[in-house]
């Protein structure tokens, strides 16, 4: 019988990180080129005579053109040869930059940006896929957390560097200094090698794994643009990443583009070459600082609890919004360089977190495009207007005026990042060492006649005897604090009783209705070695005893490597989380018309309460984009109960890794 291992990887190999180091030394060209412009922006403006709206409408040319673009390099780098076409990217991008400091014209200045625009998307669009391809998710958050360091870093070097160049050089000539090197470094992306798309996700099984990437014969989202975006935008996860992430790139954006302005016109006696050299060396340190605490962060609690990429992000708008409301009261510019500093740690915090939460939601397929339609949107509705909005403000009702939107912007990124977390979570990573789950389980045992009773020891070894591998089972708690393997309505439907579990003792249980102990059902060889233990609680708030036992009779027959836990009740997976982290747990959803299904199973609107590793959905859910849904937030789905060979066959075919059934105990 085939298995589907759902382990997560946790290593890479040496070209990943030679790959990795690369591309990040790329990058921080990528934003020296890119801020270099704002760093200059006081010299151009005193020289050539341009309005506030002139330079936020130049700003915002680089930003329109890198979000138009980025689309059609979305297309490419899902389809097309990755390194070469960042390479082409690196080199556009260089040359224009050079040629920024010929033209002396408004409209010159103009085209010059937007072909900056056109080359740094053909990179940063593309470079996220090619990384996500070298490293496991368990991993994910430290590598971008280092492909990130270079925003703040290459950003800093591109203000400090007009500081230092534009009093010795002049404004044309700093242009020259830093791109034509960049012309020049192209060749170094042309000697990486490729590596194959999900290379990293190959053991991740979802709606779209178990097929072909794409073929010939076969239309689906990867062999038509319109259908990917399609997709895309169905995809409720990605976009309040990205809605929230545009929300944040207003701020970044509109910041970055418009201190160094800010700091010559509001801290007097402060020159263009000190201010930038000092936000600069302050953007380096706090961003470097921010995005590799960020990055660590995000993997741990990603481990621990799940999440972890947008809690952090949601953290660094609770720390960073009041510390920017205070940082606009300060005059002296001594101290607003050090809280400026605190400030870059906390918003730096969420960098290398976005980027990986933007990659995470959705299929290896899919992530180059998904990049394109993240840069797109974040641009677009980000740093595209905020700069061009502020140069208006400010003309109007001056800079610091302008600067004060920023922070209420924040704030609305923290609460679309967590609608995103509670809405639409994404599953904890599989715990090192737990069990391989088969493809087909044995609901409450096997019982092919009538004189065989479910969730009995008979049900179970004839389980095995047909094959099974693994069985499912009902647990609650008995009145002497057994876990019984019965449950409420077994006594009403089997034993003709009106008594509760919890009423009955273990003994009891055994005589009237054949009731097993879990300990005996973990115990038995002549059962199946691998039990999916369903727990059986309507208790939602304080502590449950039930949790604990079950936790303490499968740890006393040493079966924590054997067992998974599953529930419909998301506090009850909640509890097991903290007494038996090391076990994965399942979430258990229904569509079913019963009184006492609450709204949280249909919708489970609580899953990010629960933090379990999969879901166990009642299969007549499994309609329409249901499993692409789950498959986006990397949700392995089992499917119960199918009793139906052909339903079963098909709904392995989507994706589901195993079936739950009444009669299907093996594969044919």
């Amino acid at each position: 019988m085939n298995e589907h291992p759902i382990e997560e990887k946790t290593s890479t190999s040496r070209l990943g990180w030679v790959t990795l180091f690369t591309l990040t030394a790329l990058n921080i060209l990528n934003y020296i080129d890119r801020n270099i412009f704002s760093a200059l922006m006081p010299s151009i403006q005193k020289d050539l005579g341009f309005t506030d709206t002139q330079l936020g409408l130049l700003g915002s040319a680089f930003i329109f053109s890198y979000t138009l673009i980025s689309p059609l390099f979305g297309f490419i780098g899902d389809r097309g040869p990755r390194i070469k076409t960042m390479a082409g990217g690196l080199f556009l991008w260089s040359g224009a930059t050079a040629f920024s400091g010929i033209t002396r014209t408004f409209p010159g200045q103009f085209v010059t940006r937007v072909v900056v625009g056109f080359g740094e998307a053909a990179y940063s669009v593309i470079s996220p896929s090619v990384l996500a391809d070298h490293f496991p998710k368990a991993i994910r958050g430290k590598a971008f957390a280092l492909y990130s360091c270079a925003i703040p870093v290459g950003s800093a070097l591109g203000y400090v560097l007009g500081g230092i160049l534009e009093p010795r050089l002049g404004w044309q000539h700093s242009f020259f200094v830093v791109g034509v090197p960049g012309v020049v470094l192209t060749f170094i992306l042309l000697f990486l090698r490729e590596p194959n798309r999900g290379a990293q996700d190959e053991l991740v099984v979802s709606a779209h794994s178990a097929k072909p990437e794409a073929t010939d014969r076969e239309e689906s989202a990867v062999k038509t643009l319109i259908s990917a975006y399609k997709s895309l935008f169905q995809n409720g996860g990605f976009l309040y990443a990205v809605l929230g992430y545009a929300a944040y790139t207003f701020v970044v954006g509109g910041l970055s583009f418009w201190m160094p302005t800010y700091i010559v016109r509001y801290f007097e006696g402060v020159t263009v070459e000190r201010g930038n050299i000092v936000f600069g060396a302050v953007t380096v340190v706090g961003g470097f600082i921010g995005t590799v605490i960020g990055g660590v962060l995000a993997d741990r609690i990603e481990k621990r609890s799940g999440n972890g990429y947008l809690k952090v992000a949601v953290l660094s708008m609770i720390l960073s919004v009041p510390l920017f409301f205070y940082l606009l009261t300060i005059r002296d510019f001594n101290k607003f360089a050090v809280v400026l500093f605190f400030v870059d740690v906390c918003l730096f915090l969420c960098i290398s977190p976005l980027d990986a939460a933007v990659i995470g939601a959705v299929r290896p397929a899919l992530r180059a495009t998904a990049m394109a339609l993240n840069i797109f949107l974040i641009h677009a509705l980000g740093d595209g207007i905020s700069r061009v909005l502020m140069g208006i403000v400010s003309d109007s009702s001056g800079l610091h005026t302008a600067v004060a939107l920023l922070p209420w912007v924040l704030a609305l990124a923290g609460v679309l990042w967590a609608i995103g977390i509670i809405g639409y979570w994404q599953p904890m990573l599989w715990p090192k060492g737990a069990l391989t789950i088969p493809k087909f389980q044995a609901h409450r045992g096997h019982r092919p006649s009538l004189e065989i009773q479910e969730n009995t020891l008979a049900a179970f070894r004839r389980a095995k005897a047909n094959g099974a591998k693994m069985v499912e089972c009902d647990i609650q708690l008995s009145a002497d604090r057994h876990p019984i393997v019965f449950h409420d309505e077994d006594l009403k439907r089997l034993g003709q009783s009106t008594d509760l579990v919890r009423s009955l003792t273990a003994d009891v249980l055994r005589e009237r209705v054949q009731a097993p102990s879990l300990m005996a059902l973990l115990t038995d060889p002549e059962c199946p070695r691998l039990v999916n233990i369903e727990i059986k609680t309507s208790e939602t708030f304080g502590k449950s005893h039930i949790e604990e036992e079950v936790v303490r009779v499968v740890r006393e027959a040493g079966a924590s490597d054997r067992v998974l836990f599953s529930s419909f009740n998301p506090l009850a997976l909640r509890r097991l989380w903290k007494a038996a982290p090391e076990i994965p747990r399942a979430l258990l959803v229904t569509e079913e018309p019963d009184p006492k299904n609450k709204i949280y199973l249909r919708r489970m609107w609580l899953g990010f309460l629960a933090k379990p590793h999969l879901v166990h959905m009642d299969q007549a859910m499994i309609v329409g984009r249901r499993l692409e849904a789950m498959a986006d937030r990397g949700i392995k789905v089992a499917a119960w109960t199918v009793n139906d060979p052909a339903r079963a066959k098909s709904l392995l075919d989507d994706g589901v890794i195993s079936i739950i059934s009444d009669k299907l105990v093996a594969e044919s």
